[in-house]
């Protein structure tokens, strides 16, 4: 891309008790969104602030699975340059500075990451030839169950719900748990006037970004110039509940539900987690207030594997939002790289490819008709950013966004330097947000 102005954000220069990574040394590197094609040049720097360790541990890695070199480096107080290299081939680096034996970053070690002709990188599973008939055949199937919802008042949180009409319901499913999710849309809207957005959650149980929020909805119902907002569980399990019912269900019932062995498709988790989402939307389509047109849906980590998979099963989705979206290429192993969560299924691609693929949200997403928008985390070590550029190359639409941050993790409050916080809300959040809203205005 040829974009190599240097780089030395004003967030260098926040205090070192704002961040989550080393606070004796900080990387950078010479792109802004750390996106580079073959035959350009990858430049990192560090700066060394007083009080740094005098000995340092440099790496770099490739496609998050290959550990490529590694040397120890003792730099006074300073900026230093640690790397120049011409990239040579498609490939994904994550670059660490910290002290020795430090494997990813956190509090003992530095990051920044870089990928390099990303439009390249393509699934480790192919899409099944039966992909749509699969889940055409299991959408049927749950039809035959008559659609019924029960509701009643959502519980009220910090906002004023004066103006909006806010539903705690529940939706039965043939098989497992029912849909449970809080509904909020404007009170005074006229028929045919608001567009669909549906909130999907992070894996986990008991944390509070795997469950609703009748405050998050009433946000959702606020884009754009208002709409039908629901925010739906991954797991069907009953919202506004008191903490200890999710610590019995994490410790219980959904103990490492991610992880479970299965025999077939009938008992694979996520099948029922996913028929969830067409369910509410059956139920959706039938309101009157709904403008017969847009549906988006947005979520991070699971939540965006839930929305990549929607887009793909149900073509109403007319939008999605996919956040470091997990379950998006697993099989990344067999391109010598690491693949998406669940990894205690991509560990085993190979013997579970009969059934895999089927729910792998790159492989989904082949047939998809929805508008996309794609971030991905070039220090992400849980959806590694070549796994979310396969599942962008695997879309077959033209309108679709993908954006990458070079100091992003996983989870931006544990281990996302605060140093670059305002970059990522200025350069990624802003233009998601601003990106979703105009769609539903």
């Amino acid at each position: 891309m040829n974009k190599f102005s240097l780089i030395l954000t004003a967030a260098l220069l926040l205090p070192l008790a704002a961040h989550a990574q080393y606070p004796g040394a900080q990387l950078e590197i010479n792109t802004t969104d750390g996106v580079y094609e073959v035959g350009d040049s990858i430049k990192v720097w560090a700066t060394v602030f007083d009080g740094c360790s005098p000995v340092l541990e440099f790496t770099v890695q490739k496609n998050m699975k290959t550990e490529l070199s590694k040397k120890t480096v003792m730099l006074k107080e300073g900026r230093h340059l640690l790397y120049s290299e011409v990239c040579q081939e498609p490939a994904h680096y994550v670059y660490l500075l910290g002290i020795p034996g430090t494997k990813k970053a956190g509090e003992k070690a530095s990051s920044v990451g870089a990928i390099v002709s990303h439009k390249s990188f393509r699934a480790g599973y192919a899409a099944p030839k039966d992909l749509r008939k699969f889940w055409d055949k299991q959408i049927a199937k749950m039809r035959k169950m008559p659609l019924t919802v029960e509701s009643k008042p959502a519980p009220q949180e910090k906002y004023d719900q004066t103006g909006y009409t806010c539903l705690d319901i529940e939706i039965p499913m043939p098989e497992g748990n029912p849909v449970r999710a809080y509904l909020v849309y404007p009170s005074d809207a006229a028929e045919g006037s608001l567009p669909i957005v549906i909130r999907a959650h992070a894996a986990g149980v008991k944390g509070p970004w795997c469950r609703c929020s009748t405050d998050k909805t009433i946000d959702d119902a606020k884009r754009g110039g208002g709409a039908i907002a629901l925010d739906i569980n991954a797991h069907g399990m009953l919202n506004g509940q008191p903490d200890s019912y999710y610590e019995n269900l994490d410790s219980g019932e959904l103990l490492k539900y991610s992880s479970r062995d299965f025999s077939g498709h009938n008992d694979f988790y996520f099948r029922l987690m996913y028929l969830r989402l067409v369910r509410a939307i059956d139920y959706l389509v039938t309101l009157p207030q709904w403008d017969g047109k847009r549906i988006a849906i947005l979520g991070e980590s699971q939540g965006g594997a839930q929305a990549a998979a929607a887009a793909g099963i149900d073509n109403r989705i007319t939008a999605a939002s996919l956040r470091v979206p997990a379950f998006m290429d697993v099989a990344g192993s067999f391109d010598d790289r690491a693949g998406s969560w669940p990894q205690a299924y991509g560990r085993r691609a190979e013997e579970l490819g009969h059934i895999l693929p089927y729910y792998d949200a790159a492989c989904l997403l082949t047939m998809t008709r929805a508008k996309l928008f794609f971030e991905a985390g070039l220090t992400d070590y849980t959806c590694p950013p070549a796994c979310v550029s396969a599942g962008y190359n695997n879309a077959p639409v033209e309108d679709k966004t993908i954006v990458f941050f070079p100091y992003r993790p996983h989870t931006l409050g544990a281990t996302m330097d605060k140093r670059f916080l305002p970059r990522w809300k200025e350069e990624i959040q802003k233009p998601r947000e601003q990106w979703l809203n105009d769609y539903l205005k």
